[in-house]
């Protein structure tokens, strides 16, 4: 009984995380325009099942440079992970626009070294497209809800 309840738990885990994943835009490309801001953070990241991650990086704003940190939780993934990454930010009217939660969808697989792309957005239109390279042994496919505020 136990193994049936998990496995029913486990399938409509997925197909929540896949309704989930399906109503966000996953497209990791940064448009080709030239972006409102851009960004460099240094994350790690634990998981399993669910994840953690913490870190921070700079904000580089209309010419000025602005201290981020940068704390998740997600859903999805097994293992340890560093990340390094540089980010473009689109749809930034003001530095107020910023500061938020933001919402991506991520996979991958990380043997001692990788690469990521991922696709953050905030409810006030922040749009953040992050390319980086990951270090460690993890597994990571799910949803993750980011908290990045200004320090």
């Amino acid at each position: 009984m136990k193994s049936r309840l998990t496995s029913i738990l486990a399938s409509a885990s997925a197909l929540l995380l896949a309704s989930c994943a399906t109503k966000m835009s996953n497209d990791p490309t940064a448009p080709s325009g030239p972006p409102d801001a851009t960004l460099s953070v240094k994350i790690v990241q634990a998981s399993y099942y669910g994840s953690a991650s913490a870190g921070d990086g700079t904000l580089r704003y209309q010419g000025r440079s602005y201290p981020i940190s940068v704390k998740a939780l997600g859903g999805g993934g097994l293992g340890a992970q560093s990340i390094e990454a540089t980010g473009k930010v689109y749809h930034l009217g003001s530095l107020a626009a910023f500061p938020g939660t933001y919402t991506g969808a991520r996979s991958g697989l990380t043997l001692l070294e990788g690469k990521m792309h991922e696709r953050l957005a905030n409810d006030k239109g922040t749009v953040i497209y992050l390319t980086g390279k990951t270090s460690g042994l993890a597994t990571s496919m799910g949803i993750d809800k980011f908290v990045i505020e200004l320090k």
